[in-house]
């Protein structure tokens, strides 16, 4: 008799377990709504703010490239530090445009720091295709968090 009461208190303690496991588990439309309030809609303002300044200081001296792209560099790697886009329809937008404006703002710096318009262009351009690329992302975060 003893053994059977053990058992059916293992099988209740386990199933108990599991209905808590299955309970607190989260769909990914709310863990999408968590990363967006928790952190990725003020990197989405920032990356776009930051990015669009170095597109719009494009048409000035090239002396100010450099500062603007220094500055997205930095939104960048304040980015990395959030937890991943939990959107897999995002994922690679987003992910896109984080390459592109970390590989275009290096470049813009590098080539403005040695005074080689060719290259610190070069950088802005990829800096451009980023925003696309953000956009996009931006709009399938969008119609996600909308869908849930």
């Amino acid at each position: 008799m003893q053994f059977r009461v053990r058992t059916l208190a293992v099988a209740t303690t386990a199933v108990a377990t599991a209905v808590l496991l299955a309970g607190c588990s989260s769909t990914p439309a709310e863990e999408l709504k968590d990363w967006w309030s928790s952190g990725g809609e003020g990197r989405v303002k920032a990356l776009s703010d930051t990015s669009s300044r170095v597109n719009e200081v494009s048409m000035r001296p090239m002396d100010t490239w450099g500062p603007a792209c220094q500055e997205l560099l930095t939104e960048v790697a304040k980015t990395k530090k959030l937890d991943t886009l939990p959107s897999k329809n995002a994922q690679g937008l987003w992910k896109e445009a984080l390459t592109a404006f970390e590989h275009g703002g290096n470049e813009c710096v590098a080539g403005a720091g040695k005074k080689d318009e060719a290259q610190a262009s070069a950088g802005i351009r990829e800096v451009q295709k980023g925003i696309g690329r953000l956009a996009a992302a931006v709009s399938v975060i969008r119609s996600d968090l909308a869908a849930k």
